[in-house]
């Protein structure tokens, strides 16, 4: 399941967010290039050339007007191997759209009296491992679960793919079998941090006050009410013959069905048709037909965050209850995004003009091609409608210098990736030519506007989407709307992210030189001229450590699919590099520590000293971030 909005993908971690900020580069570069479609069928064309041009197998699309179905239809291929077409009535696995119903279920239960969204979870399931040392002033609430503002990691490896069990895993026993995640990270009700193995403990409230599971609660209550037929978690004979087939990679190798223990947060199965109808749910707030499924005051409870700092300082927009806001082509949407093996989805609506769209993509690699059907859906759904902006208000450069300087991310999603916040992540906010403006560590700076107390706005935005706020240290800390706006950030040190990198490069520099060092020590063995030579482990230690570790990177860009949880050749590869680079690492400084003076070559000597030493420092940030004998197969 990934988080939505075109997150880091899940189960690969690393390897998608480090691939997640040139892709979003390349979006942005292209938006300008897109045509602007006045008509269905000029719709459907641009659509097709963006599938055709990056190469997706194919695509699942709807689009609602005036609250109805304007078109429902399929592009390209649901299988590459037998020919089969898309269609409006072709299956995909929508991933985290999932939780948009774990939410309804428990809003509707919540209607009934049956549960209250803000009761402590310890009271509602003391069964359920969690640990919180602010449980006495700041409790975790069953809400928070569904806002994601409980304050828990996201899954651990071994968590994400279930290899093993029945598919219907209790999901008690998961929560029991890995806990990590339940362990609140700081105060909850304060920050938003996506956490599947949260929303599963929602889908698990679901089971435990309807006494049913969660899946069939969802399908008699939700599902087939709004006209969802097909559609539903388990994978049974009535989907698995619609289901298209998910790819990965390129050129496109089928991704199978791997089951997931977390079912609650990303196991759904859907058509655009069917999604379609959830999406005119939603624009009809919360009534299919004539009967009223959920109350209209519970479908605005859902749009709207409540439990974060920013919303309380304020902040409108942002992730509600499996819903969230997004700014696009000057309006803004709610709805969620999805993302599971082989399969990438949307869905968005706007309920003031009354239209929303689903876009399915049957491959993971497609990130891209997302992006700009949902601008082109955007785009041509909008066209007919104003599109406001909240006027700014003039402030001063002085008036400024308040909000600005460099804000550190302090909520991060997985807590085994917040080095990547370390080194290259974080906001920038700067006077620039009398504006205030935001960028990345490295990014250009764009203009926000004052439209409110400590409230601003992009340029080509209609409402606020940063805010400003005190932390409850007291610290100056912002936040942004939606899963690609700011992350909940502290003002910090700029000195600290640039001095990091620097220090890193630096290290990894000194490392590499090892590597054509040994090939003229190898080829001076070989010609027999290094017989003499003596203490040759002060040379080769170092070696070995940066080999160590660059057998780290290279493992987990081999990892594929289901093996990141489990024991295979590339995980215990993972390990060993982890365990013995710092190992490696302190020997080789103590050995070039011991080694007597006269005995070794002044130069060599320098040498290995410099790159123990870096290899030592390395070790230390590693060990600052947990990333030593990493065992990716283990539970906690």
């Amino acid at each position: 399941m990934r988080r939505a909005g075109r997150s880091a993908a899940i189960p690969l971690f690393l390897a998608a967010a480090l691939s997640l900020m040139p892709v979003r580069s390349a979006a942005q570069q292209k938006k300008e290039d897109l045509p602007h479609p006045k008509s269905l069928e000029e719709l459907q064309q641009a659509m097709k050339a963006v599938i055709d041009k990056d190469r997706v197998p194919g695509a699942g699309v709807a689009l609602v007007a005036n609250g109805q179905l304007l078109w429902c239809g399929g592009i390209g291929k649901a299988d590459v191997a037998t020919g089969r077409e898309m269609s409006c009535n072709t299956e995909f696995r929508v991933g985290s759209i999932s939780k948009t119903f774990v939410a309804l279920a428990l809003l509707k239960l919540q209607e009934e009296g049956k549960i209250n969204l803000y009761a402590r979870l310890q009271d509602v399931a003391p069964e359920v491992p969690m640990k919180n040392r602010w449980e006495a002033t700041q409790p975790v609430r069953v809400v928070n679960l569904v806002e994601h503002t409980a304050g828990f990691d996201d899954m651990e490896f071994s968590e994400v793919y279930n290899l093993k069990d029945r598919y219907d895993f209790p999901l008690l026993d998961v929560f029991k079998r890995f806990q990590k995640p339940q362990v609140t990270r700081w105060p909850p009700g304060t920050r938003m941090s996506y956490s599947n193995p949260g929303n599963a403990i929602a889908g698990y409230l679901i089971e435990k006050v309807s006494g049913q599971p969660f899946d069939l609660y969802i399908r008699e209550t939700f599902l087939r009410p709004l006209g969802m037929e097909k559609a539903d978690f388990p994978f049974t004979d009535a989907n698995k013959a619609m289901l298209a087939t998910g790819y990965e990679k390129n050129p496109p190798k089928a991704a199978g069905y791997p089951f997931i223990y977390l079912r609650p947060a990303g196991d759904l199965k859907a058509s655009p048709g069917e999604l379609a109808k959830l999406v005119q749910f939603f624009l009809r707030r919360g009534k299919v037909g004539e009967t009223q499924l959920v109350k209209t005051e519970s479908i605005l409870r859902m749009e709207v965050p409540e439990t974060t700092l920013a919303a309380k300082n304020g902040l409108r927009l942002g992730y509600g209850l499996a819903n969230y806001s997004s700014v696009q082509g000057g309006v803004v949407t709610h709805g969620h995004d999805g993302g599971i093996d082989g399969f990438i989805s949307s869905y968005r609506y706007m309920p003031e003009h009354n239209w929303g769209y689903v876009v399915l993509l049957n491959s993971t690699n497609s990130g891209h091609a997302l992006e700009e059907l949902n601008r082109l859906a955007i785009d041509f759904l909008s066209k007919d409608f104003p599109k406001p902006q909240q006027a700014a208000s003039n402030l001063s450069p002085s008036e400024f210098q308040k909000y600005t300087g460099y804000y550190a991310s302090r909520s991060p999603r997985s807590q085994m990736l917040v080095f990547l916040d370390d080194l290259a992540g974080g906001t920038r906010v700067r006077v620039i030519n009398g504006k205030l403006t935001r960028s990345g560590l490295f990014g250009n700076p764009e203009p926000l506007l004052s439209v409110g107390t400590n409230l601003f706005r992009s340029e080509k935005e209609p409402e606020a989407t940063t805010i400003f706020f005190p932390s409850n240290s007291g610290e100056m800390a912002v936040s942004g709307s939606g899963l690609d706006g700011i992350p909940y950030s502290e003002r910090s040190s700029l000195a600290l992210p640039f001095s990091r990198i620097v220090i890193l490069t630096l290290c990894l520099f000194l490392m590499l030189t090892t590597l054509p060092f040994a090939f003229v020590w190898l080829f001076l063995k070989l010609i027999g001229t290094m017989k003499e030579v003596r203490h040759l482990a002060v040379r080769t230690v170092p070696l070995f450590a940066t080999l160590a570790f660059l057998i780290i990177p290279f493992c987990f860009m081999r990892l594929d699919g289901s093996q990141i949880g489990s024991f295979n050749f590339w995980t215990a590869g993972i390990f060993l590099g982890t365990f013995f680079f710092p190992l490696l690492s302190i020997v080789g400084l103590v050995l070039v520590l011991l080694v007597p003076q006269e005995e070794i070559h002044r130069a060599v000597r320098i040498h290995s000293l410099l790159v123990s030493s870096a290899c030592c420092v390395l070790t230390g940030f590693l060990l600052s971030w947990h990333l030593l004998a990493l065992r990716l197969w283990a539970s906690s």
